[in-house]
């Protein structure tokens, strides 16, 4: 007989206090129960079960092997979920949200890609430049920039985004261009307030990390809104470069401070914890990973 399903009539029979009871819940007659009981007995060497004509209860050695034998049982129907995921396509709807100027940039096309490669899957892309809460929201992937703080969820690194430092001609034409980190506290800085450092702007330096205290008129939640100022001659910008790269190749806005740039951040797909990943957020975390880095 199969040992998983000795065991299962052995926890039905200890979950119900009964072998009829064991017998509804598992869809067979109280003497196959009985038997499959028997049997787990012989194989441990060992009597389960105090038997008598009023109920049936738990030995001691029955006792103490319950709460392994739930728990393997728990693992073995882990396992098999598991294989039937990675053997099934990836279906069902896909809520995704992302900042806006990231979504917009990068992750409509590799999601339209990834939709393409994936037929069944229904994507549900939400673009918003504010913290969302993924359990609240009922979003299964969060594409989020920068360090994560909450350690509840799972945090898959899939690409990185430079931080440069850049200012229109305009600006530079008129203020001058800063040399050093230290020369900003004399600049108009336009603040990103999607970024957690605020007015405190991090920089590389020989000797490692060092930050500078920055002022400026002008903030903004969005790096869209940050880059129009800049481009409106608002000030020094402190922007992840794929939101400026096309105008700093074109001119628009110009590099400064290039030697200082701080660490790139990473990109990551956040999602809650869950020790079997369903196939369709998996398989899109790999897809967004292998699109994204390149």
């Amino acid at each position: 007989m199969d040992r998983i399903d000795l065991m299962k009539a052995y926890v039905a029979v200890a979950e119900t206090g009964s072998f009829t009871g064991a017998a509804q819940r598992l869809g067979m007659t109280p003497q196959l129960v009985s038997k499959y009981v028997r049997a787990l007995e012989d194989q441990l060497d060992a009597q389960l079960f105090i038997r008598s004509t009023r109920n049936v209860r738990l030995t001691e050695t029955g006792a103490a092997y319950l709460g392994k034998c739930l728990q393997l049982l728990e693992d073995f129907d882990e396992l098999t979920a598991a294989v039937r995921q990675d053997h099934r396509a990836p279906q069902g709807k896909l809520t995704i949200a992302a900042p806006s100027t990231y979504g917009e940039l990068f992750l409509a096309d590799a999601i339209a890609d990834f939709a393409l490669a994936y037929p069944k899957v229904q994507i549900d892309l939400q673009l918003s430049d504010r913290y969302v809460s993924l359990l609240d929201e009922g979003i299964d992937v969060a594409i989020r920039i920068g360090h994560l703080e909450d350690s509840s969820f799972v945090a898959s690194k899939i690409a990185q985004a430079r931080l440069v430092y850049c200012a229109s001609p305009e600006y530079l034409a008129r203020h001058g261009t800063p040399r050093k980190p230290e020369d900003l506290r004399d600049h108009a800085c336009i603040i990103d307030s999607n970024f957690r450092m605020g007015h405190s702007w991090p920089f590389s330096s020989p000797s490692g990390s060092e930050k500078v205290e920055v002022t400026g008129r002008l903030k903004a939640n969005s790096a869209g809104a940050a880059r129009r100022f800049a481009l409106k001659d608002g000030g020094v910008l402190l922007s992840p470069e794929y939101v400026v790269e096309a105008d700093i190749k074109d001119g628009r806005l110009s590099p400064i401070l290039e030697h200082h740039w701080p660490e790139s951040l990473g990109v990551y797909a956040v999602y809650l914890e869950n020790r079997h990943l369903s196939a369709k957020v998996r398989v899109f975390v790999d897809f967004m990973r292998s699109k994204l880095r390149r």
